[in-house]
């Protein structure tokens, strides 16, 4: 069995490419339980994210996880735009993702807890085997040693910090009116940051239920349904939804008196109609494609840090992977070595004369400690022995006790 995965990001395709792949949680449920049903498959771990869509597999070594994600998605003709990578490559690949060094914005901080949610989803709905837990919860914990042992960038590490960011080079912020549609993470990350930097933000909310919905500090709230009505009073329009529809069109726009400057989309699928950077009143358009400052402060250092991480958690990986393929042998061994006690010894002679139930617990007794020492031994010793060693050993019980060769324990 071995794991494969196939990926399209922000360097391989555009938006318009992409969004034909970007899946709310409920879709990536739906979509991991199909492909766990098709040919080969053993596990599957499906991530979304705004810029970038990757499908991990394990199972036969002829699985093609583009052909599984596609024919699931029901998307055609796209093959191409993928990259596909097989063995430890793969699981190198998700590691160097959860550490964000393959995001568009270095380092970035959700990548983490999108790595993590995209496991828990496959792990609740039965998708993950253990081959891939084991593989993303070592990916996880690369992905927080990095965070906290790490600073790879002087630069905003979300896309937030970084659309912010690029308002702050182009306008003043300081006393302009901004519209955040959207209360998930990234719309109150938004807003917090647009409060820092002095602006009355307003975000937009569903529904509200006191206790649990989450509103940033110094925002004022308004219902969905009249966010175009304060659209029209604002400088800044920024939308960050899991919408699977256009939260703005351009004839929502064409039809206020005052259409805001500057206007961001930072959803995938995109909330914002597309052909509303060609309106002449909207001056600055950001969507995910504007986002940039990959390699911007950073240091060679820091990034060979994180690299160094990623090879002592894949040597994690290595090992359990040498160790779980070794434990059939490893059982075989112990029951043999349990067999060669039991056969080695006229347990009737050692028990003394006692009567036959002592004698089969003196037996019994023996052959558990031999199977129990064993076990202890070889699991100890596993990752340190060489290659074919543990068969030397059964070959060589097996040399000594030829009478255990028909009765072997597999």
């Amino acid at each position: 069995m071995s794991i494969c995965m196939a990926g399209i990001d922000w360097k391989t395709a555009s938006m318009d490419k992409r969004e034909a792949f970007s899946f709310t949680s409920g879709q990536v449920a739906r979509l991991c339980r199909m492909i766990r049903q098709m040919d080969g498959i053993q596990g599957c771990v499906l991530l979304s994210t705004c810029n970038r869509t990757e499908l991990y597999l394990s199972g036969a070594d002829t699985l093609s996880p583009v052909y599984n994600l596609c024919r699931a998605a029901q998307v055609q003709d796209v093959e191409a735009l993928f990259t596909v990578r097989h063995g430890d490559d793969a699981a190198r690949h998700l590691m160097r993702v959860a550490c964000g060094l393959c995001s568009q914005i270095l380092g970035e901080d959700q990548i983490v807890s999108q790595v993590k949610r995209a496991y828990q989803i496959a792990h609740e709905i039965g998708c993950a085997d253990a081959e891939l837990s084991q593989l993303f919860r070592l990916a996880a914990t690369a992905g927080k040693r990095s965070r906290t042992q790490v600073r790879l960038s002087a630069a905003p590490l979300s896309v937030a910090g970084q659309a912010v960011a690029r308002m702050e080079q182009i306008s003043e912020l300081r006393g302009k009116r901004a519209l955040v549609i959207g209360n998930g993470e990234m719309g109150r990350l938004a807003s917090s940051l647009l409060v820092a930097r002095g602006c009355d933000v307003t975000v937009t909310l569903r529904s509200y239920r006191h206790g649990h919905t989450i509103v940033p500090p110094g925002c004022h709230t308004i219902a969905y349904g009249d966010r175009m009505q304060c659209a029209a009073a604002c400088d800044i329009l920024l939308s960050a939804t899991t919408s699977p529809h256009y939260t703005v069109s351009r004839a929502d726009l064409e039809q206020l008196a005052h259409v805001p400057s500057i206007i961001c989309d930072l959803s995938m699928p995109r909330d914002i109609e597309p052909v509303v950077r060609e309106m002449e009143r909207v001056k600055v358009f950001l969507d995910m494609d504007s986002m940039g400052g990959r390699d911007g402060h950073i240091n060679d250092n820091d990034r060979a840090q994180v690299e160094r991480i990623i090879e002592e958690e894949m040597a994690e990986f290595v090992r359990w992977r040498a160790y779980r393929e070794a434990l059939p042998l490893i059982e075989e061994l112990c029951g043999l070595a349990a067999e060669r006690v039991a056969t080695g010894y006229d347990f009737a002679v050692l028990s003394d004369g006692e009567d036959g139930k002592t004698t089969e617990k003196m037996e019994s007794a023996a052959r558990l400690a031999a199977q129990k020492t064993a076990r202890l031994l070889l699991s100890g010793l596993q990752g340190e022995l060489g290659d074919g060693a543990l068969e030397a050993c059964r070959d060589a019980i097996l040399r000594k006790a030829p009478q255990l060769r028909d009765g072997r324990i597999g």
